[in-house]
């Protein structure tokens, strides 16, 4: 009797063990309050770790009204229906401190982010936009850090319309493109590698629970 009452209690040490084990994360979920602005999703983001500055020239806010004139720089299979505003922002590599302190760059003229957060009315609304952006980029299902997402490949398109994408400002023509969504609002963001998962790693600190 005493051995068996002995294993149980091993076996209970060994799952309490199992249970705080790194790597044995269990799955988390994002909650981006539904009252928050896109500039503010952004700023929590930004503030997440070292504070990540950006330019008022790189970035700017748009309501439903000025979606028609934005809808070139969206993604293809976005949707307008019931949007409400969106915000978005390309990050220099002067002005981009990762969330452990370090700086990755000096060079003023250097792009290595861009970020466009979008707000619906509703969370059904967000997720058809979600859903209509992955499929007509062919995005692949991914879990990062217990966050389910979506990601592919973004590729320049140094079109005069969309300045940020002139070649010269990056380094690579083809970068990681991340896709979330939570709630009322949908994030996409591409750039350099290092600096994504940086951004993925803030959205986790600021609104994962």
């Amino acid at each position: 009797m005493k051995s068996k009452k002995f294993l149980f209690g091993i076996a209970v040490v060994l799952l309490m063990m199992i249970s705080v084990l790194p790597g044995c994360n269990k799955e988390q979920q994002l909650a981006i309050p539904s009252s928050l602005s896109s500039y503010e999703v952004f700023n929590r983001t930004a503030n997440a770790g070292p504070p990540v500055l950006a330019l008022a020239y790189f970035g700017g806010t748009w309501s439903a009204e000025d979606m028609p004139s934005y809808i070139y720089e969206l993604p293809q299979g976005v949707s307008g229906e019931q949007f409400i505003e969106g915000f978005e922002v390309s990050l220099l590599e002067f002005l981009y401190i990762k969330r452990n302190g370090e700086r990755i760059g000096d060079r003023e003229d250097k792009l290595v982010s861009y970020i466009a957060i979008l707000k619906y009315a509703d969370t059904e609304s967000a997720e058809r936009s979600f859903i209509g952006i992955s499929e007509a980029q062919g995005f692949q299902n991914l879990t990062y850090e217990g966050i389910t997402l979506r990601n592919g490949t973004h590729a320049l398109d140094p079109d005069e319309a969309r300045a940020w994408e002139a070649y010269e400002l990056w380094d690579e023509s083809t970068m990681p493109f991340y896709l979330i969504h939570s709630g009322c609002f949908v994030i996409y963001f591409y750039g350099r590698d290092d600096v994504t998962k940086d951004m993925l790693d803030r959205i986790i600190v600021a609104f994962g629970v």
